[in-house]
């Protein structure tokens, strides 16, 4: 296997992720999508990255930036395209799709805490950058949705109705490593992982 890489996500409530299992599971068995599926059901808070620091300061760093945080509602605002390459449940935002002050507290938390052990040559980091709003999001489907039929399996996707609770507790999150193949092609086709640490929000 390859060197690793990295992610900070916030684990859904046992209902969200059950639907989310559900709808990766069908949408592989009606169009052939599968690499959302290799995923846990996760929202992301610091996306893949790179690093050459142990687990150990990797999880101490995070046990610091979590001191303070606490749990909170997050809001499901349906299935929206991302560009054309993926389908998500929307999370931005509060009731009144206002700035989830909580979330956005969380993801720059984890931010200040990640990014100065990050590889400078990450190729998945540069995107992130602190005092910015962050799109949270549930994934669906994502790389590999054949783009001649992507508005139909949006329909699709709609079709089924609220996909999940409309809102849940953020209260768990997790450091995961991941491993690869061929981070450089089509990483997903050899995607592994296995969870380093958990934490729950109080």
């Amino acid at each position: 296997m390859s060197d690793s890489r990295y992610g900070f996500y916030l684990r859904p409530s046992y209902p969200m992720c059950r639907a989310l299992a559900e709808v990766h599971d069908l949408l592989a068995r009606q169009y052939g999508l599968r690499v959302a599926g290799k995923f846990m059901p996760h929202a992301t808070i610091k996306g893949f990255f790179r690093t050459n620091a142990a687990s150990a300061e990797l999880i101490d760093r995070l046990d610091r930036a979590l001191a303070g945080q606490s749990a909170f509602p997050v809001w499901n605002h349906g299935a929206v395209p991302y560009q054309r390459h993926a389908i998500v449940l929307d999370f931005q935002g509060d009731a009144k799709r206002e700035l989830n002050q909580p979330l956005q507290a969380l993801h720059e938390a984890a931010l200040l805490a990640l990014l100065p052990i990050v590889q400078p040559d990450c190729e998945f980091t540069p995107g992130e950058a602190l005092h910015e709003r962050f799109p949270p999001h549930l994934t669906l489907a994502m790389s590999d949705i054949p783009p001649h039929i992507f508005g139909e399996i949006l329909q699709f996707v709609r079709d089924a109705g609220p996909i999940g609770p409309l809102f849940f507790v953020a209260d768990t999150v997790q450091l995961v490593r991941f491993q690869s193949d061929d981070w450089s092609g089509p990483w997903w086709k050899s995607l592994q992982w296995e969870i380093l640490h958990g934490w729950r929000l109080p």
